[in-house]
């Protein structure tokens, strides 16, 4: 295939092809179909580079003594920087490793790497003091932390990096090491982060910083929907927990979760727990059953038709006001429905459920408008939650997601606002439909067994 030159060539294209493909799906098959190679040539590249060195297999052994997570990482001129922090979770508890989708996501950011110019004779410092005065702002103590760079990114003094990897190659090996990192919270990190690093390459590849707030876990004075909308880490994963429990059976509907439960699967002291639990509870995401403990609540008839009714009512206003979308909020939208159209073709239910949460979620951003899409984004969590509490019966056809949201996005599409409306109001009635049914079955299962209290 040429020259080793020309290898290397086609390699950086296929590692950086998510950073700059207008879909962010990113399977060997579309990144093959989107720089023209075979689909074995991308699939060898993900392979090699997946492929342990001495250097990764020492940061390996690393995360394996202790779990951590990624708090910043920083992209300038001459190198690449990624800090992980000390978690508080038990790894007993909660296990580490990153989901497929994540993997995916952690490749793309270190991408970036491969993007950089030569560097320069001389260590360039003014382009990495974003990063280390925002972790420093944060509440980020690099004493503990590993810092892994590349090229000549600058560390401050008394900092020691864990590892320098001396080109943009080796730093894709990070891949293998890092897939340890845990699922919660580092998949909504990851997410955020990725998103970031595709509008940082096509907004001109200017020097780049991100971190983790560690103080917004502990914010108290704003309210709930601003609380989570500003991107609560904490609460997410409260309910991420809580979902994963319902779907594995670690809980059931009706179950009493103490705070001192969820500290330790997120590594959390109680008190942060507390008032995060507090703004999920004014939402209506989760219920207190004391002071110190939640109850997963099976939802009754009454409480999903109330939620769908206001999503129905709410969401017919967002439609419309979406014909107007900017093409960065159209591209959002249409990237999940792309995604949501391999889920169909896969029938994976469990993936087409979440991508249609993030479809209507974007939907609702895409908008424009300043306060209904963070009511919707709300109620739309409390029906997934709803969803999680019936846990192994949900099975609503993947095919039929795809259809609904492609009917919404065609007419969007189109400035067909009557269309919009109606398929979005047919969208809801379908999921209430649905609900309805299987909240009917289990009422009548548990009355048989004497424990309907309805």
């Amino acid at each position: 295939m040429g020259s080793a030159s020309d290898r290397a060539e086609l390699k950086r294209a296929v590692l950086t092809a998510p950073l700059w493909m207008q879909s962010t799906k990113s399977s060997s098959r579309h990144v093959a179909e989107a720089v023209g190679l075979s689909q074995s040539f991308v699939a060898r590249t993900w392979q090699e580079f997946m492929t342990p060195d001495q250097t990764t297999k020492s940061i390996s052994a690393m995360l394996a003594e202790r779990q951590m997570v990624l708090v910043g990482f920083a992209v300038g001129p001459s190198g690449s920087c990624l800090v992980l922090s000390p978690s508080r979770a038990s790894r007993a508890r909660y296990p580490a490793g990153l989901s497929a989708s994540s993997k995916r996501r952690l490749r793309a950011v270190l991408a970036a790497d491969l993007l950089l110019g030569v560097p320069p004779d001389r260590e360039t410092t003014g382009h990495s003091q974003d990063l280390w005065m925002s972790l420093e702002s944060a509440g980020h103590s690099l004493t503990e932390a590993i810092i892994l760079v590349s090229g000549s990114f600058a560390v401050p003094a008394g900092a020691r990096p864990a590892a320098h990897l001396a080109d943009a190659w080796q730093w894709q090996r990070l891949l293998a090491a890092l897939d340890l990192l845990p699922e919660v919270p580092s998949g909504t990190l990851l997410a955020d982060l990725e998103a970031r690093i595709r509008r940082w390459f096509q907004g001109g590849r200017t020097p780049f910083a991100w971190t983790v707030d560690r103080k917004e876990s502990t914010s108290m004075g704003s309210s709930s929907a601003e609380v989570l909308r500003a991107g609560n880490l904490l609460a997410e994963g409260i309910l991420s927990v809580i979902r994963q429990g319902l779907v594995d059976g670690t809980f059931s509907g009706e179950s009493e979760i103490s705070m001192g439960e969820l500290g330790r699967f997120l590594g959390a002291p109680v008190r942060d727990i507390r008032a995060a639990v507090r703004a999920l509870t004014e939402d209506g995401l989760v219920t207190a059953a004391r002071s110190d403990s939640v109850v997963v609540r099976v939802p009754s008839l009454d409480d999903v038709a109330e939620t769908y009714m206001a999503r129905r009512a709410l969401g017919a206003i967002v439609v419309r006001a979406a014909s107007r979308w900017s093409p960065e909020g159209r591209s959002r939208v249409r990237n999940h429905l792309d995604e949501l159209g391999d889920c169909a073709r896969r029938n994976d239910i469990t993936r087409a459920h979440y991508l249609d949460m993030d479809f209507q979620i974007a939907l609702f951003e895409a908008s424009g408008l300043n306060r209904i899409p963070a009511m919707l984004e709300t109620l739309t969590k409390q029906a997934f939650m709803n969803f999680a509490v019936l846990g192994a019966r949900y099975a609503f056809s993947p095919q039929t997601i795809l259809e609904q949201n492609t009917e919404i996005f065609e007419s969007i599409d189109a400035a067909d606002l009557r269309g919009a409306t109606l398929s979005w109001q047919n969208k809801m009635d379908d999921s209430l439909n649905y609900m309805a049914q299987h909240i009917a079955a289990m009422n009548a299962v548990n009355q048989g067994k004497g424990l309907n209290r309805s």
